[in-house]
């Protein structure tokens, strides 16, 4: 029975399939087995993946659209190893990613474990990526979703008391984060191995994709709220100082892209006033400006080692 089940949901993904199928097959280890779903794929993407069936750990999935939590599901409930490990299909990881991954786990019993990446953007930039769990179910939920899921090992029971990734097309990009706050409440916790396993690619920022999954960022936001402030974790005022701080975050993010915006930024700051003086506003700012210069430090003390690891893998 292999250690590792790993799980790669596939939609039109032909330009980059076979990169990460490849990273997968370069591992150091073999203690696992590939399960691709194909997600109703109208492009080669299956074409591609039937050319990998030579090989006894490769299962293939069909299966019509249904979106990327009911892909996931779908490899997940044919999975037979102890360990899921997720992949995205534009997703690549270094060789020895589940040889230290195996290792951590053997050294710390982990059920859940996340990894640093790398992230590489259609401009050839390159930025490290701390994918550094929250401590609790609080600041998981209030500072929003820092997870990358293709960094991320699971221990195949675990998903008997959290339940299975949502389906909600509605929420397409969220369901990491749903999972995660499910997996918290549960009181569930995630162990970090901070090094680089993986190169997470992500397309240069489009606006009007950024202004969508803000949206649904906090519908994911109102539906936990809720069930915080019924439950008394959470108080209406720090329902309405975190739900301002993921609009700030936004409005930062945004200002910094386009360089524009630096005004609504302001108006946004003086309407908005009364909730940054709360010390859990201060609180989050200052956990955010951290976690970015954390990064920053990274990529000043690696960015020989990051640039190296990308030009071996890409």
């Amino acid at each position: 029975m292999p250690i590792f089940s790993i799980i790669i949901p596939c939609f039109n993904v032909e330009d980059t399939i076979e990169q990460t199928i490849s990273s997968v097959l370069n591992q150091s280890i073999k203690k696992y087995e590939v399960i691709a779903v194909n997600d109703g794929s109208s492009d080669k993407t299956l074409n591609i993946l039937r050319s990998y069936e030579c090989y006894e750990f490769f299962k293939i999935i069909n299966q019509e659209n249904l979106g990327l939590g009911a892909a996931r599901n779908t490899g997940i409930r044919n999975a037979i190893g102890e360990y899921i490990s997720l992949l995205d299909a534009d997703d690549i990881w270094t060789t020895n990613h589940l040889e230290k991954i195996n290792n951590f786990i053997e050294l710390n019993n982990s059920e859940i474990i996340s990894n640093d990446e790398i992230i590489y953007k259609e401009n050839n930039k390159i930025s490290y990526l701390i994918n550094k769990p929250p401590q609790d179910l609080l600041e998981l939920y209030l500072g929003g979703n820092t997870l990358s899921p293709s960094a991320i090992t699971i221990k195949k029971n675990i998903f008997d008391s959290v339940g299975l990734f949502i389906e909600d097309k509605n929420l397409l990009g969220l369901e990491d984060w749903d999972f995660w706050l499910r997996t918290y409440q549960k009181g569930k916790m995630i162990d970090h191995l901070d090094i680089p396993l993986g190169i997470y690619r992500r397309d240069i920022e489009n606006m009007s994709k950024e202004d969508s999954f803000h949206k649904k960022t906090l519908d994911i936001y109102r539906i936990y709220g809720q069930k915080l402030c019924l439950s008394g974790k959470l108080t209406e005022n720090d329902y309405l100082v975190g739900k301002t701080f993921l609009e700030f975050r936004r409005n930062v993010k945004k200002f910094l892209i386009t360089k524009t915006h630096f005004l609504s930024l302001i108006i946004f700051f003086i309407r908005r006033k009364s909730f940054f003086l709360t010390k859990l506003m201060i609180s989050l700012i200052t956990r955010f400006i951290y976690r970015q210069i954390s990064i920053n430090m990274k990529n000043l003390k690696m960015k020989k080692d990051l640039k190296c690891i990308v030009k071996e893998l890409l």
